[in-house]
């Protein structure tokens, strides 16, 4: 099985785990990045780890709801079901497509970017809406229309918990990788070539003249 790709996994990770709470999803990201960063060390040194540190949180669907901890994690998850059940996955398949991205075109993740976004798309569609008297486009036409700015805010929501924010350059608009330093290299032909030639009159003597002046007069 191919080991991902580092991206900023230590610092996700850190990030993730120092902030993540009683949320039970967070822990099992902080798991995964910590799995996956020990995975690479073994690929690139060869040594062994223990197989005890592999065990990962079963996801949110194969969790019992035994504790406090899970009942809140299933209610934000049921409400995020029923709010943007087309939002969501949206959201998350433009989350995935731009991690691909990092770090060979941008530098960080554009939470702000999917933020500031789901603020432009979402506040216009109040006004430019005017609903009927039938249900469905009283309430089930908004409805659709708000999975798009649901989907621009998921992005972004999917930014901030996977620990982006611990990067530099996740507040930016489009966080652009810089482009790599290039040395400048002198050819020889990249400046004008003096084309002076010799002089035609010599215009210094092969030997001193003397002095004329001596110290000693007789």
């Amino acid at each position: 099985m191919p080991v991902p790709a580092d991206r900023f996994d230590e610092i996700r990770r850190k990030w993730i785990a120092r902030n993540q709470r009683t949320f039970i999803f967070q822990k099992r990201r902080s798991e995964i990045l910590a799995r996956q960063i020990r995975d690479r060390d073994t690929a690139a040194t060869g040594a062994r780890v223990d197989p005890a540190d592999d065990d990962v949180i079963h996801p949110w669907y194969a969790r019992p709801i035994k504790t406090s901890y899970a009942m809140f994690d299933a209610i934000i998850l049921m409400s995020a079901a029923v709010l943007a059940p087309l939002g969501w996955p949206v959201g998350k398949a433009m989350s995935v497509r731009v991690v691909q991205l990092i770090p060979g075109e941008l530098r960080s993740y554009p939470i702000a970017a999917f933020m500031w976004a789901a603020v432009v798309v979402g506040l216009p569609l109040p006004l430019l809406y005017e609903p009927g008297d039938s249900l469905v486009s009283a309430a089930v036409a908004p409805w659709l229309v708000a999975q798009i700015p649901a989907a621009l805010l998921t992005a972004g929501i999917y930014g901030i918990l996977e620990g982006w924010l611990a990067v530099d350059g996740a507040r930016d608009w489009w966080p652009m990788r810089p482009a790599e330093e290039v040395d400048d290299i002198d050819f020889g032909f990249l400046q004008p070539d003096d084309l002076t030639g010799p002089g035609v009159f010599p215009t210094r003597r092969d030997a001193p003249p003397g002095d004329p002046s001596p110290i000693w007069r007789f």
